[in-house]
């Protein structure tokens, strides 16, 4: 019959040399090990949530300077066009892109199911951009875009679109993190 000895490193001794510190049996040293372990969880995440973050980003911080430049009123909400980075734009307009920015910062944010809602709005950026492309007059009075800034959707619907479908989930692991030292007496 073969005996374990297990070391117990709780009061400092670290067990080295032939000499156990006390012999324990097995149902005792499986309830400390379950008190010194734990365990680590990790949610599953995929590149593509960075994509989705910085457009997110990116159409926040545009709505926000057209916000900022049309002012915040009900009275001029398609009346009054600025100009932001190369594109006219109208207050309706930077509504619309805070809107879409804060969607893709919740599409990114969500750890593993942000694909399926990245896809969908890079779909509807991609499908806008070519209306907006093909008929850039009917925008142009209400929104202040034109077919510039449709390019700029369609570019960005590939993007999204792209990147949720061609990026790896990375799934988490659980890791049990604790220490089974057993020596073995003859």
């Amino acid at each position: 019959m073969k005996m374990f000895t297990r070391h117990d490193t709780r009061r400092g001794d670290l067990g080295y040399g032939d000499q156990p510190t006390r012999v324990v049996s097995d149902a005792e040293y499986d309830a400390r090990e379950r008190d010194r372990s734990m365990t680590i969880e990790r949610r599953p995440w995929s590149p593509a949530q960075l994509v989705a973050i910085i457009g997110g980003v990116i159409f926040l911080v545009l709505g926000g300077i057209a916000l900022a430049r049309t002012g915040v009123g009900g009275s001029s909400i398609t009346s009054t066009h600025v100009h932001v980075a190369g594109s006219v734009q109208t207050q309706l307009m930077a509504y619309l892109e805070l809107v879409f920015g804060a969607l893709l910062l919740a599409a990114g944010s969500i750890p593993g199911a942000g694909r399926g809602g990245m896809t969908f709005l890079g779909l509807v950026s991609l499908v806008f951009g070519i209306i907006v492309v093909a008929q850039p007059s009917s925008f142009e009075p209400r929104l202040g875009i034109g077919s510039g800034y449709g390019v700029f959707l369609i570019v960005v619907g590939v993007v999204l679109v792209v990147a949720a479908i061609v990026s790896p989930v990375y799934w988490g692991m659980d890791r049990r993190y604790g220490s089974r030292r057993r020596s073995m007496i003859r």
